[in-house]
């Protein structure tokens, strides 16, 4: 008996439902299509370190203030087929997308081991990375309770919260999930706290070739389930927690929906397992079959991100996870870089007008 099978017996008869519409569909493996994907050639990659060098990034303020030039310096540097890849990739059905090859600093120190450590040592690296967002025309953020000075975030070992379920913890392993779940998707109004960030990227510095990055397209787990699991999920039987990362615990949002489809097209989705309670019997058998799914192999890309590699996606449409590892702490432990983007700076509340790229979570 398969995982999901398994799931599926055990919750309906904790719900008493044996009705034929509540099993799973008899459905082929889904064909994943390729994720779009940019290479940077030698010559790019050089070009694009030299224009960045004189440029000396050390700080998110510096650095986003100078995302148009970043942008127009990316369109310069990169052949014309890969430029449309970019502009491309936001009203493409791909949810996520991989450049290879951005410029790294030369002398990349230690993986860092501190909470928010600034990126004065990879001022070519940052400038890449926001450059890439901008020509997305995507806005980077950073949220309160996570940050309070910087969109860059060093996810790395920290000895002190090895056991935390957050890009800190490196023992724990971090299951399927939409990041800030607990903040208003796109599809919903703000009011007091910031819109949950419609990008999420990944930039590798230092890589554990056994520790891939995981992700699965939402509408990929939805296709596979019968239709009474997405009904369920947009029912408002949900509450919502705000994730360890950020410290100050609690629920934030009652009874709400775990999915949005709207009719102009497209999904919006803020499952997140460990910060998410189904209030009712019927909301808790949808999420354990969508969570299962969610963990089926055949719906799983593993992504390996070598130093100067980037992977950004649709975090309202993608769930992504990896497995806890073992740091060793010497200097070369697994490092990356992230980065959210939020597409509409009207949509975010700032905490300081002197740092607007901060906002309340």
């Amino acid at each position: 008996m398969s995982k999901l099978e398994e799931t599926v017996r055990n919750s309906a008869s904790q719900i008493r439902e044996h009705s034929p519409h509540w099993l799973v569909r008899n459905v082929s493996s889904p064909t994943l299509q390729a994720l779009p994907e940019i290479h940077l050639s030698f010559t790019e990659q050089r070009q694009l370190h030299a224009a960045l060098s004189p440029l000396a990034i050390r700080d998110s303020a510096s650095g986003i203030d100078r995302m148009p030039a970043l942008a127009q310096l990316l369109e310069r540097v990169l052949s014309a087929d890969k430029q449309q890849v970019l502009r491309d990739f936001p009203k493409s059905e791909a949810v996520a997308l991989i450049v290879r090859g951005l410029p790294i600093d030369a002398q990349l120190p230690a993986t860092p081991y501190d909470d928010e450590p600034g990126i004065e040592d990879l001022p070519v690296l940052s400038g890449a990375i926001l450059g890439v967002l901008a020509a997305l025309g995507t806005r980077p953020v950073g949220y309160q309770g996570e940050s309070d000075k910087t969109v860059f975030r060093h996810v790395s070992p920290k000895q002190e919260r090895e056991s935390e379920a957050s890009s800190f913890g490196s023992r724990v392993s971090l299951g399927m999930h939409v990041d800030n779940p607990h903040l208003p998707l796109t599809c919903e109004p703000v009011d007091g706290l910031s819109a949950c960030p419609e990008y999420l990227s990944l930039t590798g510095l230092r890589c554990e070739m056994d520790v891939p990055t995981r992700i699965v397209a939402i509408r990929d787990v939805l296709d596979i389930l019968p239709d009474f699991v997405e009904q369920e999920l947009q029912r408002p039987n949900f509450s919502i927690r705000r994730p360890e990362s950020f410290g100050k615990q609690g629920n934030v949002l009652e009874n709400v929906p775990l999915l949005y489809t709207p009719a102009t097209g497209g999904l919006h989705c803020r499952y997140n397992k460990a910060a998410v309670t189904a209030n009712t019997a019927n909301a808790s058998f949808a999420m354990q079959l969508f969570s299962a799914t969610a963990n089926h192999p055949d719906v799983i890309r593993h992504i390996l991100l070598q130093p100067g590699d980037l992977l950004i996606f649709k975090n309202q449409q993608t769930l992504h996870a990896r497995d806890g590892f073992t740091p060793r702490y010497d200097g070369r432990d697994r490092w990356m870089i992230r980065v959210f983007g939020v597409d509409d700076p009207a949509r975010v509340v700032p905490v300081n007008p002197t740092q607007p790229f901060i906002v309340r979570a």
